[in-house]
């Protein structure tokens, strides 16, 4: 089935943003009302879960205007839903660890380094997926 680049590019983009959005927003919340001083622990482990992927879909977007490469294109289906669920999958992983935390034994830091590798690994998929996205050519079909 072939979509459009350009409309899969901007629901990649609301996805990542809004999901990013979100979870920042709940930890700003956190930090603001909190008097636990974990707000040092918890941008150290939220910022660079999604710095990166944020980057490159800027880069993308900004590719996309200047060039005006992919208006017009479509592209297979497959990448683009892996990308997409992949991202759902990791962004909603992201938010919900800090939030189980009160819910556990251990202390918050504890909790957060404890997830790391999990989400390292969640990371990592999502992000191949939206770079083998991105790089896609038009369909002949």
């Amino acid at each position: 089935m072939l979509i459009s680049m350009t409309a899969a590019r901007h629901k990649l983009a609301i996805v990542w943003f809004s999901g990013a959005g979100l979870t920042f927003a709940a930890l700003l919340i956190i930090t603001t009302l909190g008097n636990n001083g974990h707000g040092p622990v918890l941008w150290d482990w939220f910022l660079p879960a999604v710095t990166p992927n944020l980057s490159l879909i800027v880069g993308v977007l900004v590719s996309d205007l200047r060039n005006k490469a992919t208006q017009g294109e479509s592209v297979e289906s497959f990448m683009y839903h892996l990308a997409l669920w992949l991202s759902i999958a990791y962004l909603l992983l992201l938010f919900i660890t800090p939030l189980l935390s009160p819910f556990t034994n251990a202390a918050l830091d504890v909790d957060l380094q404890n997830s790391k590798l999990p989400l390292s690994l969640v990371q990592a998929l999502a992000t191949t997926a939206l770079g083998a996205f991105y790089v896609q050519r038009e369909s002949k079909s």
